[in-house]
């Protein structure tokens, strides 16, 4: 279902989460990107931190579905 083999075992561990922006309410989003994949980290007081992706950080395939879209088009 998703690009790599890698991006689906880091999303079991839930280290990538697929989410619209406004399902996360366990912490912040870092960036501004019209992205629902997330890079999640977390401290100890149990909020995250989320960094918006595009691109899929272990092959480089597009993960945000305006950016797949454009790439079919080409």
């Amino acid at each position: 279902m998703f690009c790599c083999k890698e991006l689906t075992e880091a999303m079991d561990r839930e280290v990538i989460v697929k989410a619209q922006a406004y399902q996360i309410r366990d912490g912040r989003i870092l960036n501004d990107l019209p992205t629902e994949f997330f890079i999640r980290s977390g401290d100890t007081s149990g909020r995250y931190s989320y960094f918006g992706l595009n691109y899929c950080p272990f092959c480089g395939r597009a993960l945000s579905y305006g950016l797949w879209v454009a790439e079919k088009k080409k």
